[in-house]
């Protein structure tokens, strides 16, 4: 695959593993009972322009971790690419991911730990053409898919290839570097399918009826995920990633994250307005879209550990399309942050 590290870069992460100088945590070792961190005096939160942010940017404003931390900050990435490089570049301390990407970066030797996941898959094939409703219908056709290599890509690759599908010889991908842009190719008759996650294809379906198009759901790839696994319609998606010098020297800091996505969850279900209110700068799309989108994106916190049968069986099933996309194979305990 083609996200893989130098050999340069490997010797200068494990080389700064041990102290690892990213903002606000430079100096600290490990925590002992004869040690103790210096006060975090900054955090650095980002997540990407999806669901997850909307959770991550209601936990930087609550007062359990502010009492903590005078300074935290969020901000959104782009694209997994830019995560890697921020993450290899001790550019944050905590960040939505999807889950494929963590365990990359772990098992690559750069010092992260998974922190739970809060993602349970929120996929769809969309289609113009009401005829297309199986996986039999999508051969031969053009289908948009976003980020190559990375999710949505590799779920629906794998669903594909569980129904004898080639997506490079049967179907005709196209690529494109964010979700907003496959709606966009979509919406424009461009394209007459393609693999959009929440809210996209929520937005796709109101937009689509507001220009006079019919959009559908071809495909609930959760269902189909169900459909060859028999592990219910939930994928471990995407989750919370954070660098080890954070969880090894500011277990506080760490509980008040996963406690204050319990309760971004639930904020979120409860107030879908609100939700909203706050997404729809971090993921481009209408208050409406979103509080519309809401119910459909499974989002549920679970600690990576309560999570790891789950995890371990996806990142199996993703190691059989390329060992790569997870590193090379699955990552140990300490991949795990209790």
């Amino acid at each position: 695959m083609r996200y893989q590290f130098t050999r340069r870069q490997f010797l200068q992460l494990a080389a700064t593993a041990g102290t690892l100088a990213t903002v606000g945590l430079t100096g600290c070792t490990r925590q002992t009972s004869e040690t103790q961190a210096m006060p975090l005096e900054q955090l650095v939160i980002k997540g990407p322009p999806a669901p997850p942010s909307i959770l991550l940017a209601h936990v930087s404003r609550q007062e359990r971790l502010t009492a903590l931390v005078p300074e935290v900050q969020f901000d959104t990435w782009a694209n997994p690419d830019q995560l890697r490089a921020e993450v290899t570049s001790n550019a944050l301390h905590v960040t939505a991911t999807p889950t494929n990407v963590a365990a990359n970066l772990y098992r690559r030797g750069v010092p992260v730990r998974l922190l739970n996941v809060t993602v349970w898959g929120m996929l769809y094939v969309c289609a113009v053409d009401a005829n297309i409703t199986t996986w039999n219908d999508l051969q031969g056709a053009q289908i948009v898919i976003p980020f190559r290599g990375d999710m949505p890509d590799l779920i629906f690759r794998y669903l594909a290839r569980a129904h004898g599908l080639d997506v490079d010889r049967d179907l005709t991908p196209q690529y494109v570097s964010a979700p907003i842009e496959a709606l966009q190719l979509l919406l424009a008759g461009q394209t007459q399918v393609a693999v959009l996650s929440e809210p996209g294809a929520t937005a796709a379906q109101i937009r689509g009826q507001q220009e006079g198009m019919t959009i559908h759901r071809a495909l609930n790839l959760q269902e189909e995920w169900d459909a060859i696994t028999g592990r219910g319609p939930r994928i471990p998606q995407a989750g919370t990633l954070a660098v080890a010098a954070l969880v090894d020297n500011y277990p506080d800091v760490v509980a008040a994250i996963q406690d204050g996505l319990y309760e971004a969850v639930d904020w979120s279900r409860q107030h879908p307005e609100q939700a909203a209110q706050l997404g729809a700068p971090l993921l481009g799309l209408q208050e409406p879209i979103i509080a519309q989108s809401l119910p459909r994106m499974q989002l549920e916190m679970v600690p990576a550990t309560a999570a790891r049968d789950d995890l371990e069986f996806f990142f199996s099933r993703l190691k059989e399309l390329s060992p790569d996309v997870i590193g090379g194979d699955l990552p140990d305990d300490t991949f795990y942050a209790a």
